[in-house]
């Protein structure tokens, strides 16, 4: 199989790949059972990879996680100026074990719990880092992931809303259910975005927002 023809298949398959992904992360976040009202991004990412490795692992895991390989903080190596140390890192990597070149889904994960959280999840360090391809350029989809910290989902949900509608570079996104009947999934949004440089073509955006205050 050529290369054109590996991509076309991996484009099929992809929203399948994106939906045990995420799926794996609801189930993850179950089997916390602390509350992290107050905890920084990387101890909450770090708790819930290690949550979702050890659901993974299991002699019994569900045979969609048995293919998945979930990476804390690593490094990304799309940009040929930044080396070593000063290459940007990713919240949450995965991985797809197949022969052949392996399908990835990269998800920056974002706290929702101050007035000025919707600017840090929609800006340049957010949602900004895959419409500029520093993160997942090679990919036709990413995911943002949203720890809601205060309020509620559905409030952090329609003021991300509210954000985008207010912003020129989002003048023409609106967000849409991707249409998952997944117990924990059916929130999930999904969004459209041209990237810069075009050459990279668009990319869709996967929302997923986590309760973790209790």
């Amino acid at each position: 199989m050529d290369s054109a023809s590996t991509s076309q298949q991996q484009d099929l398959y992809r929203p399948a790949f994106v939906h045990n992904c995420l799926k794996l992360l609801v189930r993850a976040r179950r089997r916390l059972t602390q509350a992290l009202t107050t905890a920084e991004e990387p101890a909450i990412t770090g708790l819930l990879v290690a949550s979702a490795k050890e659901l993974i692992e299991t002699d019994d895991a569900e045979p969609s996680f048995e293919h998945l390989i979930v990476l804390d903080d690593p490094p990304q190596n799309d940009d040929p100026d930044r080396l070593g140390k000063a290459r940007p890192r990713i919240d949450i990597e995965f991985v797809e074990t197949r022969k052949g070149r392996r399908p990835r889904f990269h998800v920056e994960a974002k706290r929702l719990h101050r007035s000025d959280s919707v600017n840090e999840y929609l800006g340049v360090n957010g949602i900004g880092m895959f419409i500029t391809g520093l993160y997942a350029k090679e990919w036709s989809s990413a995911g943002m992931l949203g720890y809601v910290q205060s309020d509620n989902c559905a409030a952090w949900l329609a003021a991300i809303e509210r954000g985008m509608s207010s912003r020129e570079i989002f003048r023409s996104v609106r967000l849409r259910n991707a249409g998952w009947e997944t117990e924990g999934l059916q929130e999930v949004k999904e969004s459209y975005h041209d990237r810069a440089p075009k050459s990279l073509g668009p990319v869709s955006m996967y929302h997923l927002l986590i309760d973790v205050q209790s």
